[in-house]
């Protein structure tokens, strides 16, 4: 396993980014990122629920508390949020675009917190059904898949857009966990529905994972690690096909001792995307070449890889996984759980003190300690 003393750190970060506000992404405040935002807390919390941690389930608690209190008219769910001097000082729906993933993590903090009786469901009732109501009317046409803006998700400088894999994903996951604890069978066979179209529209006779995105006339066909890791969590059971998907990502990078990329292959300067990729950003350009989402190696997407090879229980994949990690952990002097590393040079780069690389680490820890993820699901 990883040595003890990066996840007794890893622990310790997301510990102090604690506060009664909620869990800030980051304990830097670079280019926003000393605000809470609702993915990155969501997934911090995730990590609070597997290691039973008061202080980080509390941190979630709160985070939530937050963004119902500052849930728009619509049932919309801010993407950030700051708070400073004892108030809460700027609130975010998304500044290029919305962010629809902000509505879909939130939902699953709910339900997973809610599972484990941390908060009351009178309290998020009414939220709950508006956020829902929101992704319905999203959908619009009726057809399960919710159809996300350019930039409307983590990946939020990258270029894909349509019917997005990684949405979908977690618009289930919501659902299947909220209609277990409300007892709503209507959200429950939604969440059926969707995975059903899923595997009807996002499967791939050329490629032997699940395409990143479907749009009227064609298809994003790179490699997206996050939507095909979460797709086994959430609907591994009724994609018969995953461990596929799961052999093709060790086969294509852990056998070959490398680590996945968020997104493969990547978008250089002779691709047709690269002067869409160029002009989008909102700081300053981070997307070059095996940087960023264009080929980055994010830790918090190998840690939910090692939940879902956990799951399957596929330890021999996990234990060559960690081995890499812990080679490229044990080989820099200058890793201050930096947000993530470019591929190319295996170079720890973006953001430090990332709670996002924090939480990636705690879960390939607990992958590795044969962890119980039973209390994700439904």
């Amino acid at each position: 396993m990883i040595e003890k003393s990066w996840i007794d750190r890893s622990t310790d970060l997301l510990k102090k980014a604690c506060s009664k506000f909620g869990i800030q992404a980051s304990l830097t405040e670079l280019d926003n990122y000393g605000a809470i935002f609702t993915r990155d807390a969501v997934m911090s919390g995730i990590a609070g629920l597997l290691l039973k941690d008061a202080t980080i389930i509390e941190g979630l608690k709160d985070t939530l508390f937050q963004l119902n209190k500052l849930q728009g008219s619509q049932g919309q769910i801010a993407s950030n949020f700051h708070a400073k001097d004892n108030q809460v000082t700027k609130v975010s729906f998304g500044t290029l675009s919305p962010k629809i993933d902000a509505c879909t993590w939130y939902l699953i903090g709910v339900g997973l917190m809610l599972k484990g009786e941390h908060i009351q469901k009178e309290d998020y009732q009414d939220s709950v059904v508006s956020v829902i109501n929101l992704l319905e009317g999203i959908e619009y046409n009726n057809s399960h898949l919710m159809y996300i803006p350019k930039g409307g998700n983590w990946a939020d400088e990258y270029v894909y857009e349509g019917y997005v894999l990684y949405d979908q994903v977690l618009r289930v996951w919501g659902l299947q966990l909220l209609g277990d604890v409300f007892k709503n069978k209507l959200w429950s066979e939604k969440a059926k529905k969707i995975t059903d179209r899923i595997i009807t529209s996002f499967k791939s006779e050329k490629k032997k994972y699940y395409l990143s995105s479907i749009y009227p006339g064609g298809t994003f066909d790179r490699f997206d690690l996050a939507a095909n890791v979460l797709l086994g969590i959430v609907c591994g059971s009724q994609v018969p096909e995953y461990d596929k998907i799961l052999d093709w990502i060790c086969d294509e990078f852990i056998n070959n001792n490398k680590l996945p990329p968020a997104f493969h292959p990547t978008i250089d300067e002779e691709d047709p995307e690269w002067n869409n990729l160029r002009k989008y950003h909102l700081y300053d350009f981070k997307n070059k070449p095996h940087h960023y989402h264009n080929g980055g190696i994010w830790w918090i997407w190998l840690g939910w890889l090692s939940i879902a090879l956990g799951s399957r229980n596929r330890i021999a994949d996990v234990e060559s996984l960690t081995k890499i990690t812990k080679h490229c952990l044990s080989t820099t002097d200058s890793f201050e759980f930096n947000e993530y590393l470019s591929a190319d040079t295996l170079t720890p780069s973006g953001t430090k003190n990332l709670c996002y690389t924090a939480t990636g680490l705690v879960f390939l820890s607990l992958a590795n300690e044969g962890d119980d993820f039973s209390i994700l699901q439904k």
